[in-house]
């Protein structure tokens, strides 16, 4: 391993970031440091930095590309894309803006360190590479960044522009501070480096290294595990080369679907572990899980034989590549004209807010579906029932985001496995949601009790927003709502009878003290709106809109604003009349017959309530 510059390492060689590598994972933290030592090494009047090991794979064909007129040999990275990434982002900035203040030698540096026509230098994986070539070549991109990545790389760009900017403002000799940049980014910035021509030397090669920037992810981090296991255990280059080769393809569909989703690799990974490997919550220990006798074991085969390992680390590599491509689709729920009714149910899940201790039976359910091993129906019944746990346990219980954790990761893993199909599945969340929320205490804090809606604010909007889709559906022809999920994260809820009325208001002759005390926040006196700030605290017959000018109920968009304009007042009675109505609907949208699903309480559910779900 020998230390070089970085116009050394960029000489005479052409890098390519594999596919199945993360994207871009820099964030203002690594930013700011790598800003701070590279100015160091010009105020401080620092020889050198060392920065970190390069490792790079070559293999055995020796790829080779023209890159102008010269035929360069193509190198993958295998640690070191992070900073070889911002290293070109910044060269790029600083030869920009010495070429823009008529440095014009420095032209000719772009063409050797940077890019040459459209061939980058360093060209990065699949869905970001034409993105960091825009950014190289024009200093913004035409493409507007659609993943984390991509964001990330605009993130980088941005910040380390601003910076050279904010210097340039304060030091006296602009264009000596650019050269003396230009020098210690290339120059000065030392590397260790290192190539390998082993593939699957490459996962033990992370084993025994530590690299400084942004650690690596859990998927990384059991990637290399997997390819030092294979260096250590296959015998025989071909044999290793295809089991290399197959996790290295499955691992570029798992990082593009998880990008694809804004997703977490962590909840990805728990998928795969609860699914294949134990769907007992404490048995989960992340990645390092994975490294277990019982799982993979390196050296130790008592527990489990290698050829049994060997076959679990194919499966491991396929599956997980099938359940990212469920997770993405359940996580950032999608039309899919396989599944028609999939996409509404799958967003009410993710509107209650608690789609993580579903994710490995939903997993399980839609790639039963997929795979043609369950019928739509069924699919999409159990979807319904995971929607109606999540409302009864989570929003209108109000019991802690694990609640019933271990049981429906064991209906995942059985569905899985294929020990259970949808239909008992079903009984056995509908018979869990009686534990948690008893039917007949929900009636009676629905009816009598439950008056102050207002205090649980997602509850009070996930409910009106389904209710505002169940008018849209019987009276709007099924017109989608004007108003968005996302739009509920402001204030968007209007009180019918306002908060504070005048004291010589119509509202304090018509409603006595003890009713409004009751139905003030009620979700009888509640709707959502647009107008909040227009409606104030009114008379009814100017909120309602008796003239039929201006912001008003009766020229609302929101049909459920609508609704309460055809009432001629809003007294106690009106209020009362739309309680019975709601409650009607709530009961019969999230309601259950409780003599068809009953619950004893058992001893692992009471376990369950105190053990914080590790997501």
């Amino acid at each position: 391993m020998e230390k070089i510059t970085l116009s050394k390492l960029f000489n005479g060689k052409l890098f390519s970031v594999p596919d199945y590598q993360r994207g871009y994972a820099w964030e203002q933290k690594q930013l700011l440091d790598f800003t701070q030592d590279i100015d160091a090494l010009i105020d401080e009047e620092i020889r050198s930095h060392y920065t970190g090991t390069i490792v790079l794979f070559q293999p055995k064909d020796k790829r080779t590309e023209y890159f102008g007129t010269d035929k360069l040999e193509i190198f993958e990275i295998v640690d070191g894309q992070q900073r070889l990434t911002t290293c070109q982002l910044y060269l790029s900035i600083i030869l920009r803006q010495l070429v823009a203040q008529a440095e014009q030698e420095y032209e000719k540096n772009i063409s050797s360190l940077v890019h040459s026509g459209n061939k980058p230098k360093l060209r990065l994986n699949n869905d970001s590479k034409d993105f960091f070539l825009d950014l190289l070549k024009n200093g913004s991109s035409s493409i507007t960044p659609i993943n984390i990545h991509q964001k990330r790389l605009e993130y980088a760009f941005n910040t380390l522009n601003k910076h050279i900017s904010e210097q340039l403002t304060v030091r006296q000799e602009k264009i000596g501070y650019l050269k003396e940049l230009y020098d210690a980014l290339t120059r000065k910035l030392h590397f260790s480096h290192y190539i390998i021509d082993d593939e699957s030397e490459i996962g033990m090669t992370f084993e025994l290294m530590n690299s400084r920037g942004k650690g690596l992810s859990v998927l990384e981090l059991l990637k290399n595990y997997l390819m030092h296991w294979v260096y250590r255990n296959v015998p025989g280059e071909p044999k290793r080369e295809t089991i290399t080769d197959s996790i290295n393809r499955a691992w570029k569909d798992v990082y593009l679907n998880i990008a694809s989703a804004n997703g977490n690799e962590d909840q990805c990974l728990r998928i795969a572990w609860t699914l294949l490997q134990s769907p007992t919550p404490k048995n989960w220990k992340g990645y390092v899980g994975f490294k277990a006798p019982s799982a993979i074991p390196l050296r130790d085969f008592s527990k489990k034989s290698k050829q049994d390992t060997y076959l679990f680390i194919e499966k491991l590599a396929s599956e997980l590549k099938e359940f990212s491509y469920h997770y993405s689709r359940i996580t950032n729920p999608q039309l899919d004209p396989n599944i028609p009714g999939e996409y509404e149910r799958l967003v009410r899940i993710k509107n209650t807010g608690n789609t993580s201790i579903f994710l490995p039976l939903i997993t399980a359910s839609r790639q039963k579906v997929i795979n043609g091993h369950c019928d739509i129906a069924h699919y999409l019944n159990l979807l319904e029932t995971i929607e109606l746990y999540s409302y009864r346990v989570f929003l209108w219980a109000r019991r802690r985001s694990n609640a019933g954790q271990a049981k429906l990761f064991h209906l995942g893993y059985n569905i899985y496995q294929g020990n259970l199909d949808l239909n008992e599945a079903q009984k056995e969340i509908k018979t869990r949601i009686m534990f948690y929320s008893e039917e007949d205490n929900f009636k009676t804090e629905l009816t009598t009790t439950f008056t102050n809606w207002y205090r649980q604010r997602k509850l009070l909007k996930y409910t009106l927003y389904e209710y505002e889709i169940e008018l849209l559906n019987k009276k709007g022809k099924g017109a989608q709502p004007k108003l968005s999920w996302k739009d509920l994260s402001d204030s968007t809820l209007e009180h019918i009878l306002p908060q504070t009325p005048e004291l010589d208001s119509l509202w304090l002759q018509k409603w006595s003290e003890e009713d409004i005390k009751h139905y003030l926040h009620h979700i009888s006196n509640i709707v959502l709106t647009r107008d909040n700030s227009h409606y104030r605290n009114f008379e009814f017959d100017r909120k309602k809109g008796s003239q039929g000018k201006g912001h008003c109920y009766a020229n609302s968009d929101i049909r459920q604003e609508r609704e309460i304009s055809k009432y001629g007042d809003w007294t106690i009675a009106e209020c009362k009349h739309r309680k019975v109505e709601l409650e009607q609907w709530i009961l019969g949208r999230w309601g259950l017959d409780e003599s068809l699903y009953t619950a004893e309480p058992d001893e692992k559910d009471e376990d369950e309530l105190e053990e914080e779900l590790l997501w």
